[in-house]
């Protein structure tokens, strides 16, 4: 069948109303595709920042771990050389002698008195003990001080032995 023009306008008009009404929709979401777009792009971006802080993260608990084994190490070591200061302090208290309540003198060698003291004690002659005693001081505490009691003499000895 053969169409008239009045079919013919027709069909035509329906083919640029459809045109018009697709270019009309495409203007209307294009800002909408584009914003849909931008947010394809950020959530890649989200997500390879996600990415990146997940290995960082794996990589700080790995580094925290071994921090802790450091931190145990050195608090081992520390609680060792603890032990090997109280040791070496122990071991130097025993060489000293400590006097309590020895009245004071204007005594102008008190490594001389202390001496001539121990000497009746240990059974040896002045000059020899004399020369085993490293240092004699007095020393004074807060609490001496405060009740106005003679201070403490301590005597150094060079050995454990003279020292018993």
């Amino acid at each position: 069948p053969v169409m008239g023009g009045s079919a013919v306008k027709v069909l035509q008009s329906e083919t640029n109303l459809k045109e018009l009404i697709r270019q009309a929709v495409s203007e209307a979401i294009s800002p909408f595709i584009a914003r849909l777009n931008d947010c394809d792009e950020k959530i890649v971006s989200f997500e390879k920042s996600f990415s990146n802080n997940l290995g960082k993260t794996a990589e700080l608990e790995v580094n925290t771990q071994e921090n802790q084994q450091q931190i145990k190490a050195v608090k081992k070591e520390m609680r060792s050389l603890e032990r090997q200061i109280a040791e070496i302090q122990m071991e130097k208290s025993r060489m000293f002698l400590r006097i309590q309540n020895f009245p004071e003198q204007q005594e102008k060698d008190l490594k001389q008195k202390m001496t001539e003291l121990l000497a009746q004690f240990a059974g040896k002659s002045d000059k020899e003990l004399y020369y085993e005693i490293v240092s004699a001081h007095r020393a004074s505490s807060a609490y001496v001080m405060k009740k106005s009691l003679p201070r403490k003499i301590f005597i150094r000895f060079s050995s454990l032995t003279t020292r018993n």
